[in-house]
């Protein structure tokens, strides 16, 4: 588990996170979602360690103020990325497993099945610069999932990706959470979230809105004045945004 205790962040004299508390529990896919700008990528690179909260403590399972014991326990994967050295798909994997110290067969087996799980095994010879948009987020996600990691922080990763992709991701991150991981998740696609997740953090304006399981949580009534707009829920749970179009009186 991962433990966020009234966690304050400032950037220069701005607010940007306001007493978060919440728990991310192991075995578990939780998302974080809400409007652009409500601070979530603040709220994710906290709870990954990357800086520190302005007031508040992280806890872990483990000795969270412990850069090394964060590197080896905590994958993060940001939102955008990028290569300075047109290195292979197998080398930017394997930057991944250098906190680790593994043998070099322990690490190549692992590179080996974080690339196959991501469907990218033809392309460990293949110059990273040389990718997709797509394939790349999928060589990332591989080398997130080569670390091993218990604790696993995700920003948005399947922005990049078509609808088979992004559901090809969030069902190996499910798989993550079934052997015990504890899974984090920035995400925008309510269905997606709707569909994968166990719980969700609703972030608004850098405070926590909403917190709970997903069916609690994704209702038209408590999200409209979080996102600004009407969701119609459609049979199955579904939720689509209305645009103030569909509120215009249609011409007969």
């Amino acid at each position: 588990m991962l433990e966020l205790s009234h966690i304050q962040f400032m950037a220069g004299d701005k607010a940007v996170l306001q007493n978060i508390s919440a728990d991310f529990p192991a075995g578990e896919v939780t998302g974080i979602i809400g409007p652009n700008g409500a601070g979530k990528t603040s709220l994710l690179r906290v709870a990954a360690g990357l800086v520190p909260p302005s007031g508040g403590t992280v806890r872990a399972k483990g000795d969270f103020n412990d850069s090394a014991w964060r590197a080896q326990n905590i994958a993060y994967m940001p939102q955008f990325q990028s290569v300075a050295w047109p290195i292979s798909v197998y080398e930017l994997v394997q930057l991944g497993l250098l906190p680790l110290r593994l043998s070099p067969t322990d690490a190549e087996a692992r590179i080996a099945a974080a690339l196959n799980d991501c469907g990218m095994s033809g392309f460990a010879e293949r110059r990273i610069d040389s990718l997709s948009g797509g394939e790349k987020a999928r060589v990332y996600l591989a080398r997130l999932l080569a670390t091993g990691a218990d604790i696993m922080l995700l920003d948005e990763p399947v922005q990049s990706l078509d609808a088979a992709g992004a559901l090809a991701v969030m069902e190996l991150l499910c798989a993550q959470a079934l052997a015990g991981k504890a899974v984090i998740v920035v995400m925008h696609e309510l269905n997606l979230a709707q569909q994968f997740c166990d719980r969700l953090v609703v972030m608004q304006n850098g405070t926590l809105a909403l917190e709970g399981v997903v069916q609690h949580v994704l209702s038209p009534a408590q999200l409209r004045p979080i996102f600004g707009v009407e969701f119609e829920q459609l049979a199955g749970g579904h939720l689509v945004p209305q645009s103030p179009l569909d509120k215009r009186q249609k011409p007969d």
